[in-house]
């Protein structure tokens, strides 16, 4: 089968197209013929070196979308040919695999690009609200990078369960996010947001890059609150509030998280901003990585729909 894949780190010109035999599955698996899949900045990171050195060919790649091509001997709930997007390994090929315990059926309502888009940032802003944020209707969240995939998947959840919402962002994204029925913004490069947002929030969602701005949240969340946050280091405050950085839970199983987010997607209460829908050949992949390298607005999406 097709695959891309690199063999040692560098820049996004590494990525090869490889021809490499198609995944054996075990009998708790699932065989995907792709049609989609998203692109995440851990990849990007993972490519550059940023965690080890890569010293073997890797096919890179968890969130994939497109059709069942084979079950394992103990997978029930599935057919050949069912429309699937999961949470799995080896995307950037023909064909990927993953457990069926972290694989859903996409309604029809939803394209297999929206589905690859909503995995690793859809599964993070889930956990992020229901579990570490604990958010409940009539609280203020305050959602840093509220523009960006986990923050206007988190904003937007948030809005669901009756939360008010107030989003941070570039001023650049404001029309965006107050699309999403975010109500209130604040432009970090216009206003301060911990002196304009002061003692404001029940919760803060630091989805930002790398929790950017995470100082000033503790100047933000009411006393007693919670902060959330993908990144960083808990802010320095004499304030009392919990601080639960957003990491793998088995709380909340990816199966559940993306499934809840499929149906709200299917019933029009839940979107994601694509930005860009690459061809599925080794030049789309690396236009993808020479994107994630750069500011970019939406989900960078690799899909066999692009070539036609």
């Amino acid at each position: 089968m097709k695959a891309f894949g690199y063999d040692h780190n560098g820049a996004a010109d590494v990525f090869e197209e490889y021809d490499v035999p198609t995944p054996e599955i075990s009998d708790d698996q699932i065989l995907i013929k792709t049609k989609a899949f998203n692109l995440n900045n851990f990849e990007k990171s993972m490519r550059a070196g940023e965690y080890k050195e890569t010293t073997h060919q890797v096919i890179p790649g968890r969130d994939v979308a497109g059709t069942v091509a084979k079950l394992g001997a103990n997978v029930t709930g599935f057919k050949v040919g069912d429309r699937v997007v999961a949470h799995g390994h080896g995307a950037y090929a023909e064909y990927a695999y993953a457990a069926a315990a972290r694989t859903v059926i996409i309604p029809d309502e939803v394209s297999f690009a929206e589905a690859a888009g909503l995995v690793t940032p859809g599964i993070t802003a889930y956990k992020a609200v229901y579990h570490f944020g604990e958010v409940k209707a009539g609280q203020t969240i305050v959602v840093r990078g509220a523009s960006g995939g986990v923050g206007s998947l988190a904003a937007q959840l948030s809005l669901n369960l009756g939360a008010t919402v107030i989003g941070i962002g570039s001023s650049k994204n404001e029309a965006y996010v107050k699309s999403l029925g975010v109500q209130e913004y604040v432009s970090y490069n216009k206003q301060d947001p911990a002196l304009v947002l002061a003692n404001r929030a029940d919760v803060v969602i630091n989805s930002a890059l790398n929790g950017a701005g995470g100082d000033g949240d503790a100047r933000i969340v009411k006393e007693n609150g919670i902060i959330t946050t993908v990144g960083g280091d808990e802010p320095l405050s004499n304030k009392p509030f919990q601080f639960k950085p957003i990491m793998p839970t088995k709380a909340i199983s990816d199966a559940e998280a993306l499934t809840a987010l499929l149906k709200l997607m299917a019933g029009k209460k839940l979107s994601i901003r694509i930005g860009y829908q690459l061809p599925f050949t080794v030049e789309g992949v690396i236009q993808g990585h020479e994107l994630l390298s750069k500011k970019h607005d939406g989900r960078i999406i690799v899909t066999t729909e692009a070539d036609k």
